[in-house]
């Protein structure tokens, strides 16, 4: 039998099972983008597992206890948003999706005395069968973010990009983090080593002062995120999907 239960911090088993499985849960041309695989994710997912604006909720089984899902959630205003959702391969079309976010969208809505109303989402393009999935329960598209590998745009600059380098500073946040910056500017974040995610725009007119950085440093990945379309390598696209809850056939 399956139960649907809230994690809490005392849980640390899970918590290292789900941050792992976070890791994998994604086609890696994307998942190579996300937080999940630097090791600054475990301290933050476990720092806001008993913080009033996230939840999360796992399903295992009753007798076993073995884990088959999860679901993370974030409150904002109004809006319940899912970060996350990951069923065992092996149980897919099972419903434990579909009873996880039943469960946690009542008990959410609970705890918040009814106050949310909207149920929000991002899911990537080319994952056809979650989009119809979340097609069938009622959801719209209503915006979109683009993906982007900067990465091609700027390989033609590494073969003469000098061997010192461009002067970056680093600095780790309170999770671990690696920030970067240059003069004080800062550009982005540095992903377990290998993947630089840009997240000041202006950087975009000064790519080559990346080069140096992500040659000497083997850099695989250049991720950058904009709601602008950029002629850019376009990775994928983040639909932004949302419903009210009280419409939602989640049966």
């Amino acid at each position: 039998m399956y139960m649907v239960q809230r994690l809490r911090r005392k849980d640390r088993r899970l918590v290292d099972v789900i941050c792992e499985s976070l890791k994998t849960a994604y086609d890696p041309s994307i998942s190579r983008f996300f937080v999940h695989q630097d090791i600054g994710y475990k301290k933050f997912f476990s720092s806001i597992l008993d913080h009033p604006s996230y939840a999360t909720y796992y399903s295992y089984d009753s007798i076993s206890g073995e884990l088959h899902g999860f679901a993370c959630f974030q409150i904002i205003d109004n809006i319940i948003f899912l970060k996350h959702i990951v069923v065992d391969n092996r149980l897919r079309g099972s419903k434990i999706g579909t009873k996880l976010l039943y469960h946690a969208l009542h008990e959410i809505q609970e705890a918040n005395k009814e106050q949310c109303t909207l149920f929000q989402l991002h899911v990537f393009e080319k994952n056809s069968k979650a989009l119809s999935w979340y097609l069938s329960i009622g959801m719209e598209i209503i915006d979109c973010t683009y993906w982007y590998d900067l990465l091609p745009t700027i390989k033609p600059l590494l073969v003469n990009a000098g061997n010192m380098g461009t002067q970056l500073s680093f600095s780790q946040d309170t999770f671990g983090f690696v920030q970067i910056s240059y003069e004080n500017q800062f550009i982005g974040t540095l992903l377990a080593e290998k993947t630089l995610i840009i997240k000041n725009p202006k950087i975009l007119e000064h790519l080559a002062l990346l080069a140096p950085f992500v040659r000497q440093n083997n850099i695989e990945s250049l991720g950058f995120t904009s709601d602008i379309a950029y002629d850019f390598d376009l990775v994928d696209k983040a639909l932004l999907m949302s419903t009210a809850i009280h419409t939602m056939e989640l049966v």
